[in-house]
């Protein structure tokens, strides 16, 4: 005989052992701060003692119904930035795609996104915290900072937050970034496909130091698979020096370069060197995607609303402050055709 299926606990279970409403406990399980610690605490504890699981199928429906309904306004979210000047994020294409992802993902889910300044006049980390609480800002985006080993102080517990890239060292938080080891690679694969054998990197160290060193790690990873005679060592000058650079042209000879400067055009137009005759030049993040330039579509609107989309999902399980294990979603770029390569010598995979 087939014996019969084990009942599952419910919220009404729970609710009934713990003595308080199913609406209470499902508050306690999504550790909500509407409800005090010990209640929260007793309410977990008492379900654990039931065995209560939740239902997979239940939540999906739950996602279904919420995805299908019309998005109502319920909450705000902040993009915080701490540029020296209240515009200054926007001086990078990137940072304000990642933003234009971000606004348009938020607003598709029902919460609003506003730009909060952490450097206004008499700022304060806890004046700005109380700032955001007083406006019903519960999420937080941490726009990229000016520079590598960002610090930011707020009053974290107080929220949900999740970085962009990987400028902000302190506190440690859920980053949302593009997957720059993955988009060299990529722009190295097409630059092979294309016959180039001979290719060097070349950008000032603070732009890789930005994010993370993940370009260099996958220009020596490449390097490495290679014959001595077609490695080139990178060049990463303290800042653009467009004599270096034709000291390490004339020296090493590449055959292509990757870079993200587009300072290396017109200096190689004064070396009387022809783009893509005579050298091919592709770019790791591309400021404009319109077929002139050859290289990596970071595609930072994706990036944005990724972000948006998880911070959304640590809002609806209330997960607030730092993380004890931070995690990072990786967003892959796309290889664009442009003009400063030669075309492919084979058909692309």
């Amino acid at each position: 005989m087939t014996p019969a299926p084990v009942r599952r606990v419910t919220l009404r279970d729970v609710a009934l052992a713990a003595g308080c409403h199913y609406s209470t406990v499902s508050l306690a399980l999504r550790d909500h701060p509407r409800l005090p610690a010990e209640t929260r605490e007793r309410v977990r504890r008492v379900a654990r003692q039931l065995g209560y699981v939740a239902d997979p199928l239940l939540s999906s429906l739950s996602s279904y119904r919420t995805a299908r309904r019309p998005p109502t306004f319920h909450s705000n979210l902040a993009w915080i930035t701490n540029h020296p000047t209240a515009d200054g994020w926007r001086e990078a294409d990137v940072f304000h795609h990642y933003y234009l992802g971000a606004e348009e993902r938020a607003r598709a889910l029902g919460y609003s996104l506003e730009i909060f300044w952490m450097r206004e006049r008499g700022m304060t980390p806890a004046r700005a915290s109380q700032i955001l609480r007083s406006r019903n800002i519960t999420g937080l985006l941490i726009s990229p900072q000016p520079g590598p080993g960002g610090k930011l102080e707020l009053d974290w517990p107080s929220f949900s937050a999740v970085a962009l890239g990987y400028t902000l060292a302190s506190p440690g938080l859920h980053l949302v970034s593009t997957h720059q080891y993955r988009s060299i690679k990529l722009a190295l694969q097409r630059l092979a496909e294309r016959g180039y054998q001979r290719i060097g990197l070349v950008m000032p160290d603070l732009s890789d130091a930005r994010v993370d060193r993940n370009w260099l790690a996958g220009y020596l990873v490449a390097q490495q698979a290679l014959p001595l005679r077609q490695r080139v060592p990178h060049l990463f000058p303290s800042a653009w020096d467009e004599n270096a650079f034709g000291a390490w042209l004339r020296r090493h000879r590449p055959d292509a370069i990757v870079t993200k400067n587009l300072e290396v055009l017109p200096a190689l137009r004064r070396l009387r060197r022809r783009v893509p005759e005579d050298l091919g030049v592709a770019f790791l993040t591309l400021p404009q995607v319109d077929g002139r330039l050859s290289g990596i579509d970071e595609n930072p609107r994706e990036v944005g609303a990724a972000a948006a989309d998880y911070l959304a999902g640590m809002i609806h399980r209330n997960e607030r402050g730092v993380p004890a294990m931070p995690q990072r979603v990786l967003i892959d770029g796309s290889w664009i055709e442009g003009s400063t390569v030669r075309p492919a010598t084979r058909t692309l995979a």
